[in-house]
């Protein structure tokens, strides 16, 4: 995994994995607080995410269906293009309608993104170091899962507002989304 051409391939996968799991949990570990911030009640903000969590379901069937048609990374690099969009949209919304608009296209993108990430990601590597090479994207997603909320805690504890705190989150997607560009496309080929 450390040699010849696999070593670019891992480092692209770990730095994708811990850039794109930042870009979610850093936002969903503190977005009741956040919502808080933009003036809604507690329960007003877990009602949100619960509300939230349901676009995250088409994100998912929808990208599932167009892989299939495109292909992973003509799916996954939109998908979390979009994802970006949606968090600066989010970021700057300056209404309620806005606020829950640009937080539903980030679920659903984000979430889609995903799904397809997942089965894209475990495909890189023969069959000999397959599952080494989805340990190590594990242990990135959860370093990334470790140290995002204490981050976003900090940013919050510090006063940095709301756009700049989800401004912050927001760019670990666009790194995930930069980083992911070379990586090989899989769909449709038979695995080593």
């Amino acid at each position: 995994m450390l040699r010849g051409r696999l070593l670019r391939i891992t480092l692209l996968m770990l730095i994708v994995n811990f850039a794109f799991n930042w870009g979610y949990w850093g936002l969903q570990t503190w977005l009741p607080t956040l919502l808080m911030e933009k003036g809604l009640s507690m329960s007003s903000s877990l009602g949100f995410v619960a509300l939230s969590a349901l676009f995250m379901i088409p994100g998912y069937v929808s990208a599932s269906y167009l892989t299939g048609r495109f292909g992973r990374k003509k799916v996954f690099l939109p998908y979390v293009a979009a994802a970006a969009v949606s968090g600066v949209l989010f970021a700057y919304s300056g209404s309620l309608t806005q606020l829950y608009a640009a937080n539903f296209a980030l679920s659903f993108f984000s979430l889609g993104a995903w799904g397809v990430w997942n089965t894209w990601n475990g495909e890189f590597y023969p069959t000999a170091l397959r599952a080494t090479g989805y340990s190590w994207a594990t242990a990135a997603q959860l370093i990334s899962t470790s140290v995002a909320p204490s981050a976003v805690g900090y940013l919050l504890a510090r006063a940095t507002g709301f756009s700049s705190t989800v401004l912050f989150i927001t760019a670990f997607l666009v790194v995930a989304l930069v980083v992911a560009v070379p990586l090989p496309e899989t769909e449709g080929r038979d695995l080593e």
